[in-house]
């Protein structure tokens, strides 16, 4: 077994199915988002307002890449993390990576009204706009992924089914 890293676009489902996929498996769970909150000692929200994407990524890096995951492991990743530096890389290399792709209608309409996801804060009135453009600029990078699932109505049992695969 190897680490699975569960990647799409902000509210496609990455933390919550990771949990519950962990909670049935009897694997541990890993949100990278946490994990950078944690060593930074501040929300992600305000890691963009005070101290930049560019700080936010880097500290992203760092941890994905000398935190000693576990083999057993679910991680979510941010929404990011695959298309920055070599990050989709790296995952795809030290564990299996799991793409859970939502067509942009759906993100948007999950993802109205969330006060706490920085890239979003100016994005009220063009949100279904700005989502569909961003993804197809990570499209590229998400698309590397070892499996992808169509996510706009996923169900936990069918990410089981690729994990039991990869065990």
């Amino acid at each position: 077994m190897m680490p699975v890293f569960l990647i799409g676009y902000m509210g496609s489902g990455k933390s919550t199915i990771g949990y519950e996929l962990s909670k049935i498996m009897g694997l541990s769970f890993l949100d990278l988002d946490v994990l950078v909150e944690d060593e930074i000692g501040m929300s992600i929200a305000e890691v963009f307002h005070r101290k930049g994407e560019f700080f936010f990524r880097k500290k992203e890096r760092d941890i994905l890449t000398s935190y000693n995951f576990n083999s057993s492991s679910i991680i979510a990743t941010g929404g990011g993390t695959p298309c920055f530096f070599d990050n989709q890389y790296f995952m795809n290399s030290c564990g299996y990576t799991i793409y859970l792709k939502i067509s942009c209608h759906e993100l948007a309409n999950r993802l109205k009204g969330d006060e706490k996801r920085p890239l979003l804060y100016d994005q009220k009135m063009n949100l279904k706009k700005f989502i569909c453009r961003q993804i197809a600029q990570r499209e590229q990078y998400y698309a590397n992924s070892h499996s992808i699932i169509e996510s706009d109505n996923i169900l936990i049992s069918q990410v089981q089914k690729i994990v039991n695969q990869i065990i």
